[in-house]
């Protein structure tokens, strides 16, 4: 009966090593084998980084809730685009560790992408309890503390910031903030994920 490798390979008869993997085949080997350095291994074996990679799901959730609770810690969320590109670093840092591969930049970049839209969906939710619990109140201030710091100094910008007052026009702000968060949030952290990768690479 042949014998076969770890890896499925069929071996030689006293094979000391795989010609597939290069794992030692007796204890003697094992015992002085080095541990593997970080493997660039080939793209077609390579899994995908994505949305349906378990493995890269769990690393960019767990770095995005990091990210988005100290976003939502007054005075530390000052600090919140390097939280943003620390998630997105750790996020391949942590995968690339986790699977033994050595990642390229792209796969660093959509590590970095998918832990930006985590974190930005957590840090959504967290606003919006805390909008829930003040029945908009919060909103309401700090929408009227920027307009009050705003110089109005004709009468159409008077206009345009009676206009941001309206339920409507509140509205509208919301949204865009939602926007400009979001393509910040992924923005940051995928480009903290491919200087991740790229670090990781000179390992």
């Amino acid at each position: 009966m042949p014998l076969h490798c770890t890896c499925g390979a069929e071996l030689p008869e006293n094979a000391r090593f795989c010609h597939h993997c290069g794992k030692p085949q007796r204890e003697e080997d094992s015992a002085r084998a080095a541990p593997e350095p970080l493997a660039m291994v080939a793209e077609a074996a390579r899994p995908a980084v994505n949305f349906g990679n378990p493995t890269a799901l769990r690393v960019c959730l767990l770095c995005a809730s990091f990210s988005a609770l100290l976003n939502s810690i007054p005075v530390v969320n000052f600090g919140c685009c390097l939280w943003l590109l620390g998630a997105g670093f750790f996020s391949a840092f942590l995968y690339s560790r986790r699977m033994r591969l050595a990642l390229s930049p792209s796969d660093g970049f959509r590590l970095g992408g998918i832990t930006g839209l985590l974190g930005f969906v957590i840090g959504l939710a967290f606003t919006a309890v805390t909008l829930l619990l003040s029945r908009g109140g919060a909103l309401r201030d700090a929408l009227q503390q920027g307009f009050e710091r705003m110089p109005a100094q004709d009468a159409v910008t008077r206009q345009v910031m009676e206009f941001f007052r309206t339920p409507v026009g509140m509205i509208l702000v919301l949204g865009m903030y939602v926007v400009v968060g979001l393509i910040g949030s992924v923005s940051l952290s995928a480009a903290g994920g491919a200087l991740g990768a790229k670090v990781m690479e000179k390992e």
